[in-house]
Protein backbone atom coordinates (compact mmCIF):
# COMPACT_ATOMS: atom_id res chain seq x y z
CA UNK A 1 0.00 0.00 0.00
CA UNK A 2 1.27 3.46 -0.87
CA UNK A 3 2.14 5.85 1.90
CA UNK A 4 -0.32 8.72 2.30
CA UNK A 5 1.92 11.72 3.00
CA UNK A 6 -0.05 14.69 1.63
CA UNK A 7 -2.96 16.24 3.50
CA UNK A 8 -6.02 17.98 2.07
CA UNK A 9 -8.04 20.21 4.37
CA UNK A 10 -11.69 20.97 3.65
CA UNK A 11 -14.41 22.71 5.60
CA UNK A 12 -17.82 21.16 6.10
CA UNK A 13 -20.75 21.88 8.36
CA UNK A 14 -21.25 19.78 11.48
CA UNK A 15 -24.26 18.15 9.80
CA UNK A 16 -22.25 17.33 6.65
CA UNK A 17 -19.49 15.81 8.76
CA UNK A 18 -22.00 13.58 10.57
CA UNK A 19 -23.47 12.43 7.26
CA UNK A 20 -20.02 11.68 5.84
CA UNK A 21 -19.04 9.75 8.96
CA UNK A 22 -22.32 7.79 8.85
CA UNK A 23 -21.78 6.89 5.19
CA UNK A 24 -18.20 5.83 5.88
CA UNK A 25 -19.34 3.66 8.78
CA UNK A 26 -22.02 1.99 6.61
CA UNK A 27 -19.22 0.91 4.28
CA UNK A 28 -16.84 -0.09 7.10
CA UNK A 29 -14.34 2.55 5.93
CA UNK A 30 -12.47 5.25 7.77
CA UNK A 31 -13.61 8.77 6.91
CA UNK A 32 -10.35 9.33 5.00
CA UNK A 33 -10.76 6.15 2.96
CA UNK A 34 -14.39 6.96 2.25
CA UNK A 35 -13.57 10.48 1.05
CA UNK A 36 -10.71 9.19 -1.13
CA UNK A 37 -12.96 6.62 -2.77
CA UNK A 38 -15.74 9.16 -3.35
CA UNK A 39 -13.31 11.75 -4.70
CA UNK A 40 -11.64 9.25 -7.02
CA UNK A 41 -15.02 7.89 -8.18
CA UNK A 42 -14.26 4.40 -6.93
CA UNK A 43 -17.04 1.99 -6.10
CA UNK A 44 -18.17 1.89 -2.47
CA UNK A 45 -19.96 -1.17 -1.15
CA UNK A 46 -22.11 -0.70 1.95
CA UNK A 47 -21.99 -3.50 4.48
CA UNK A 48 -25.32 -5.37 4.49
CA UNK A 49 -27.52 -5.28 7.55
CA UNK A 50 -26.87 -8.16 10.02
CA UNK A 51 -30.49 -9.24 9.58
CA UNK A 52 -29.89 -9.71 5.86
CA UNK A 53 -26.83 -11.79 6.68
CA UNK A 54 -28.99 -14.04 8.89
CA UNK A 55 -31.39 -14.50 5.96
CA UNK A 56 -28.42 -15.43 3.78
CA UNK A 57 -27.41 -18.07 6.36
CA UNK A 58 -31.00 -19.41 6.38
CA UNK A 59 -30.93 -19.72 2.58
CA UNK A 60 -27.54 -21.48 2.65
CA UNK A 61 -28.80 -23.89 5.31
CA UNK A 62 -31.92 -24.63 3.29
CA UNK A 63 -29.84 -25.19 0.15
CA UNK A 64 -27.57 -27.61 2.02
CA UNK A 65 -30.49 -29.60 3.42
CA UNK A 66 -32.97 -29.33 0.56
CA UNK A 67 -32.71 -32.98 -0.52
CA UNK A 68 -33.14 -34.19 3.05
CA UNK A 69 -36.35 -32.23 3.67
CA UNK A 70 -39.93 -32.99 2.77
CA UNK A 71 -41.65 -30.59 0.36
CA UNK A 72 -43.83 -29.14 3.16
CA UNK A 73 -40.77 -28.42 5.30
CA UNK A 74 -39.04 -26.68 2.37
CA UNK A 75 -42.10 -24.50 1.80
CA UNK A 76 -42.26 -23.70 5.52
CA UNK A 77 -38.58 -22.67 5.54
CA UNK A 78 -39.05 -20.50 2.45
CA UNK A 79 -42.08 -18.81 4.03
CA UNK A 80 -40.05 -18.05 7.17
CA UNK A 81 -37.25 -16.56 5.07
CA UNK A 82 -39.75 -14.50 3.09
CA UNK A 83 -41.33 -13.22 6.31
CA UNK A 84 -37.94 -12.19 7.70
CA UNK A 85 -37.08 -10.41 4.47
CA UNK A 86 -40.39 -8.53 4.41
CA UNK A 87 -40.07 -7.64 8.10
CA UNK A 88 -36.75 -5.94 7.32
CA UNK A 89 -38.15 -4.26 4.22
CA UNK A 90 -41.16 -2.80 6.04
CA UNK A 91 -39.16 -1.85 9.13
CA UNK A 92 -37.21 0.64 7.00
CA UNK A 93 -40.10 3.12 6.77
CA UNK A 94 -41.87 1.15 4.07
CA UNK A 95 -38.62 0.39 2.29
CA UNK A 96 -37.15 3.90 2.28
CA UNK A 97 -33.54 4.69 2.97
CA UNK A 98 -32.77 7.43 5.47
CA UNK A 99 -33.38 10.02 2.77
CA UNK A 100 -36.51 8.30 1.41
CA UNK A 101 -35.20 7.36 -2.02
CA UNK A 102 -35.75 3.57 -1.82
CA UNK A 103 -32.21 2.82 -3.05
CA UNK A 104 -31.86 0.11 -0.39
CA UNK A 105 -34.30 -2.00 -2.42
CA UNK A 106 -33.02 -1.10 -5.85
CA UNK A 107 -36.00 1.14 -6.69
Amino acid sequence: MKQKTVEIHIRVSENEKKKLQKNAKKSALSLSSYLRKVGLKKEIHPIPDKKFYKIYIDICTLKTNIYKLEKDKIIENLEQILKKFLDIYYSKSNGDDDNGDNKNMGN
